[in-house]
């Protein structure tokens, strides 16, 4: 199946009018609103697996602490923390109107780890999934610069997203801008079905639309975070291509003419790494490592074909 294509139409268009240049809002014919539904999230809470830090309760200048909605367990004879009290969290938003934000939903959801697989696939870049529940009238998160590109796809009530100019140069910090964001580039309502792209490193905020409007309702969209490599992943990669390259070289050389002789040979295959190296083949290795970060091999046999012997 072709997500990209549920989630932005035209991935031709996509790519050579909106992919790095601007933000876009799309109404796909076909959008992915069957792969986490609100019965869903419901489901998670109470099957009561879920953990901090995969769960947190947030507002728009604070975060609510852990241990207001984690509780201990006793595990063979153990106490662990952070297991998350459904009825605590439901509380704490319907009284307190916080925003619940699931981290990495691709590591616990089947259904989305498909989505995010495959568009980390197409994309040649590392995909993450992050869920928000947020009351009417309500943000959760301030404005702020995000180190990915962003497919926000809305399930349920809707939100009003404003989304400011990019970074001016390469030194800008992912973090809550403190200070001008920017032109306003795009002011947009986002209902279910409709798909929202924001650029890596533009301003943006986003608030539920508030209990004036009719039949106002939670806000729950589903971020698809598209991470790219920066300049630490370069240098990581390069220098482990470097290490990789050395050879077998003596450990401790005895003599100062036997480590004169190492240090030549390492220079040597330095030279041999990088003159094979070109600038867009680096990019590619860092990205497809940081793609690697996540990946799990498929498993061979289902628990059920086990059970049967198959």
């Amino acid at each position: 199946m072709d997500w990209l294509a549920r989630l932005v139409e035209d991935e031709t268009a996509f790519f050579a009018d909106h992919w790095r240049k601007e933000p876009a809002l799309f109404r796909p014919v076909d959008p992915p609103l069957d792969v986490l539904t609100v019965a869903d999230l419901d489901g998670v809470l109470d099957a009561g697996l879920l953990t901090a830090p995969y769960a947190q309760l947030v507002h728009e200048h604070a975060t609510v602490p852990a241990e207001r909605f984690c509780t201990p367990r006793v595990v063979l004879g153990e106490i662990t923390e952070g297991h998350v009290d459904a009825e605590a969290v439901r509380r704490i938003v319907h009284e307190e109107r916080a925003t619940l934000l699931l981290r990495y939903v691709d590591q616990w959801h089947t259904g989305v780890r498909a989505l995010a697989d495959s568009l980390g696939e197409r994309l040649g870049r590392q995909v993450e999934a992050f869920c928000f529940l947020t009351p009417p009238g309500t943000t959760g998160r301030p404005v702020h610069r995000d180190d990915a590109d962003v497919l926000a796809v809305q399930l349920h009530g809707a939100k009003r997203w404003r989304v400011y100019g990019g970074p001016a140069d390469g030194n800008w910090q992912p973090e809550r801008e403190q200070g001008d964001p920017g032109p306003l580039l795009l002011d947009a309502v986002l209902r279910p079905g409709e798909v929202l792209y924001v650029p890596r490193g533009y301003a943006h905020a986003a608030s539920a639309v508030g209990e004036e409007e009719p039949g106002a309702e939670s806000s729950v969209h589903l971020s698809f975070t598209v991470r790219e490599a920066g300049t630490a992943q370069l240098y990581a990669l390069s220098s482990a291509l470097l290490v990789a390259e050395s050879g077998d070289l003596p450990a401790r050389p005895v003599s100062d003419e036997a480590l004169t002789e190492v240090a030549a040979d390492l220079i040597a295959a330095f030279r041999r790494t990088l003159d094979d190296l070109t600038p867009a083949e680096l990019v590619e290795l860092a990205r497809d490592a940081m793609r690697a970060e996540r990946t799990e091999p498929a498993p061979v046999r289902t628990l059920g074909a086990l059970v049967r012997g198959v």
